[in-house]
């Protein structure tokens, strides 16, 4: 199925930012990855995990961002249906940035909802470096609904998070009555001296079937 070599190919996603971090230190360890970047990374992982599985697709950018900007949304075509991406780095976690989010989807339904078949999955991805800010501190538990349970390690780098009063979940369902099957958060880099993940850089991923 559609959505278990996208599942897979999230988990083998995650693997290629550690080689590509390892590559290009300290530069994204200092920036992150810009979103055109993580999303042309992300696309060309899907598509070699499709054709792992025997599957030839492809990819095609959305005419949907300002004309400033690279593409950061695509499409991934296959005879199993479309994986619709939809890519932002959170610059920081405020309300404003997670309505932008809310906000993408909406433009992304209302001028593609003409080509979304029965089998589409919609795959939501963004980074963000946690700071301080209270916003910050309730990303994880807003996207997934849980708090991690490796609470220690976080505190031991000096990340402190918090409970959010909403959630993603809650926000689709309240948006386009739809919730996510798949919510999954990502630390990919690595310390250089010790291996140890930096908790402080996260990605964040979710899945929603939209004609469910």
């Amino acid at each position: 199925m559609l959505s278990d070599i996208l599942i897979q190919s999230i988990s083998q996603f995650q693997q290629d930012c550690s080689k590509l971090c390892e590559r290009h230190y300290p530069a994204i360890h200092n920036r992150g990855m810009t979103e055109h970047h993580m999303a042309l990374a992300y696309t060309r992982r899907l598509y070699s995990t499709l054709s792992e599985y025997g599957h030839s697709s492809s990819t095609q950018p959305l005419d949907m961002r300002p004309k400033r900007d690279l593409p950061h949304h695509y499409r991934v075509t296959c005879e199993l249906g479309s994986v619709w991406v939809i890519t932002q780095h959170m610059m920081n976690a405020s309300k404003t940035y997670r309505n932008k989010l809310i906000r993408d989807i909406a433009q992304w339904k209302s001028e593609f909802g003409f080509a979304i078949q029965p089998n589409d999955l919609l795959l939501v991805l963004s980074d963000h470096w946690l700071t301080r800010s209270h916003s910050s501190r309730e990303l994880i538990h807003w996207w997934t609904g849980v708090l991690p349970d490796e609470m220690n390690a976080y505190q031991a780098q000096g990340v402190s998070l918090y409970e959010s009063d909403s959630q993603l979940s809650q926000t689709l369902e309240e948006h386009f009555n739809l919730s996510p099957y798949f919510l999954k958060i990502a630390h990919p880099l690595k310390r250089m001296n010790n291996e140890e993940l930096v908790r402080k850089y996260v990605q964040l991923y979710a899945v929603i079937e939209w004609n469910r």
